[in-house]
């Protein structure tokens, strides 16, 4: 009597992974029978190797084998220290002389005619269509939950190993990756080489086209030119009036880029909310906007009579030296400011867009309208947090981000983290001594939810008291204070700065030790010129107060 089948479900099954075995076992036939009934039904049979592929990615079958090796792991340890002296058996085995022995080259993939064919196209790991199928097997055909399971056992793997839940948090293979990529480029990181860097913006563009190409039409423009970079000046013309400008394209994303025949603004959108924001957490006060008076024909964007306080939004594009603006220019309009007892607070664009919370939180305390629940600092516990602590809550809470610094305390209220400050050792570049016992006060912030009176004080004095110190110095930004907390703090003024510059491109400032001079750059060219004509501007803040305090017993 014929073995009835239900080829339905053996499709179904066997597209699912299982094996011919499997389906013979479960209908209770021969293999044979049931390979051939599948064919039959013109169900594809898989390759030995492939049946092989799949049975071993079983999760039940990965197990099994990691279980049994780990079972003989140390068995199979005793049997290579008595063999060859190490626990791992390689390690014991001197190959590589025998190898250069017979084969002048201390490894295979050292031979020429390896190199030769495994160089350029002849490489499968850089032919498009195996770097494609590599890409599919680990990534894109895995779940969301399978990728996360990855991630997390590649972190768990690195904390068992090293303590760190990621190489590049272990400052020895950092310190190895930049000597290699020193080695290789002159810099200190890869993105910093500018071929590396111009391949970036061209892999960038290609994906950025098509964007910049609607925005471009959804703004009535189109181009009158190629473009080779986002950050160059270039020629539009406004299909509106017939206009043709001169912008930059990356502003096209902004309010700089568009055509001011047709929309003649004067005002940024983040200068527009900032606007709203003043006048609303001061509805019952005066406020003067794009005052030209005080400062005899100068412009203070935002004045507040009742207050004396002034406020600047500093836009990243048009507060450049592009815009033909000078390394003075915040400076002085900062000091005429001082000279008739107003305070000028000046607000870079990018700190408004990227930082929001963390200026309105600012300008509240300034402005004395913020009504926050009080802690008082008795009430904290001070103790050391770990780097990532402190880096999530600079990011969060600090207005220049996160820092690098060696000693990292915080101050806890019914264990929530509320207040950090950090030190590092001075250093000759900061205008410091580098000896032991010289520190500088990197970074102070609070949670922007509370006001905590009194927590500056408390973690300078844990600082004092459980550190080898005898100088702390601390840099002041003038653009947003005149120093007052450290004063009450038991600082002296030390010096006064002259204006800083950092480099801008698209919508931010990026710091000029970033884009310092490679061996690769000419050097009878300045570094402000090789910038600028990569696209960099740069934009001056008003300089910094630098304060110090010292242990009396020195």
């Amino acid at each position: 009597m014929k073995t009835i089948i239900d080829i339905q479900e053996v499709s179904k099954l066997y597209n699912e992974g299982h094996s011919i075995l499997d389906l013979s076992i479960k209908y209770k036939v021969s293999h044979m029978t049931m390979k051939r009934r599948m064919i039959e039904n013109g169900i594809l049979i898989r390759t030995q190797s492939q049946q092989k592929l799949i049975t071993m990615n079983k999760d039940i079958v990965k197990k099994r084998i990691s279980d049994g090796s780990k079972r003989s792991q140390p068995k199979r340890k005793i049997t290579n220290i008595k063999k060859y002296g190490h626990e791992v058996a390689s390690n014991g085995i001197n190959w590589k002389d025998t190898y250069e022995e017979k084969n002048g080259v201390r490894h295979p993939n050292q031979k020429k005619e390896f190199i030769d064919k495994m160089s350029g196209d002849n490489n499968p790991s850089k032919r498009k269509e195996s770097r494609l199928k590599i890409k599919q097997n680990r990534w894109i055909e895995k779940t969301n939950n399978e990728l996360n399971e990855i991630k997390n056992k590649s972190k768990q793997t690195w904390i068992n190993n090293t303590g760190k839940d990621n190489p590049m948090k272990i400052i020895e293979n950092v310190n190895k990756v930049r000597k290699t990529i020193n080695e290789k480029l002159g810099v200190d990181w890869i993105t910093k080489d500018k071929d590396i860097k111009n391949k970036i913006r061209e892999t960038h563009l290609i994906k950025m086209k098509s964007k910049i190409i609607e925005r471009l039409k959804f703004l009535n423009l189109e181009l009158v030119e190629d473009f080779i970079t986002v950050s160059l000046p270039i020629n539009l013309k406004c299909t509106k009036c017939g206009n043709i400008f001169e912008t930059v394209l990356d502003y096209v994303f902004h309010d700089y880029g568009i055509c001011r025949k047709c929309y003649p603004i004067n005002v940024s959108s983040n200068e527009r909310e900032l606007r709203e924001f003043i006048s609303e957490i001061l509805p019952n006060n005066e406020i003067i906007y794009n005052d030209r008076k005080i400062l005899n024909g100068k412009e203070i964007d935002i004045y507040i009579p009742s207050k004396n306080i002034g406020i600047e939004h500093d836009g990243i594009f048009i507060h450049s030296e592009n815009f033909g603006i000078s390394s003075s220019y915040h400076l002085f309009k900062t000091e005429e400011c001082i000279s008739k007892k107003i305070k000028l607070i000046h607000i870079f664009e990018d700190e408004w867009h990227y930082k929001k919370d963390i200026v309105k939180s600012r300008l509240k305390r300034i402005l004395k309208v913020d009504t926050l629940p009080k802690i008082y600092a008795r009430k904290c516990i001070i103790k050391e947090i770990d780097s990532n602590t402190k880096n999530e809550f600079l990011e969060k809470f600090h207005i220049q981000g996160k820092d690098i610094s060696s000693i990292r305390l915080g101050a806890f209220y019914d264990d929530e983290l509320i207040s950090v400050m950090t030190f590092s050792k001075g250093n000759i570049s900061k205008g410091s001594s580098s000896k032991e016992g010289v520190w500088e006060l990197n970074r102070f912030c609070s949670n922007y939810n509370y006001s905590i009176p009194g927590v500056a004080s408390k973690l300078l004095s844990h600082f004092k008291k459980n550190y080898n110190w005898f100088e702390i110095f601390s840099y002041c930004d003038r653009r947003w204070s005149d120093g007052n907390v450290y004063y009450k703090l038991g600082f002296v003024l030390d010096s006064i700065t002259k204006p800083n510059y950092w480099y801008t491109k698209s919508l931010k400032r990026i710091h000029r030790f970033n884009l310092r001079k490679t061996i690769k750059d000419p050097k009878n060219i300045p570094e402000w010129i090789l910038r600028r004509n990569e696209g960099y501007y740069r934009i001056w803040d008003c300089g910094n107060f630098k304060f110090k305090i010292y242990k009396e017993t020195y």
